[in-house]
């Protein structure tokens, strides 16, 4: 009786080509979202990295000495300092 249950035992616990084919595409699906997850990261860090790099750049400001105001252009644009 131990040899018949144990035969069907080693039966269920032997690889067949389907668990191993089963195996398989679960690791590549995993290994995929794995990939995709990263590429989202390094996209959302290489734009944060660009849009602080377009922040940074400076613009041609200059500020009023009279009301504090912070003009582009070569006079204030303030009415009270006109």
């Amino acid at each position: 009786m131990r040899e018949v249950f144990s035969k069907d035992l080693d039966y269920r616990m032997m690889l067949s080509l389907s668990k191993i084919f089963w195996l398989a595409i679960i690791l590549l699906f995993v290994w995929y979202l794995f990939k995709i997850i990263e590429k989202r990261k390094l996209n959302s860090k290489n734009s944060k990295a660009k849009g602080e790099n377009n922040s940074r750049k400076g613009i041609d400001a200059y500020k009023c000495e009279k009301c504090g105001l912070w003009s582009t252009g070569d006079k204030c644009n303030n009415k009270e300092c006109i």
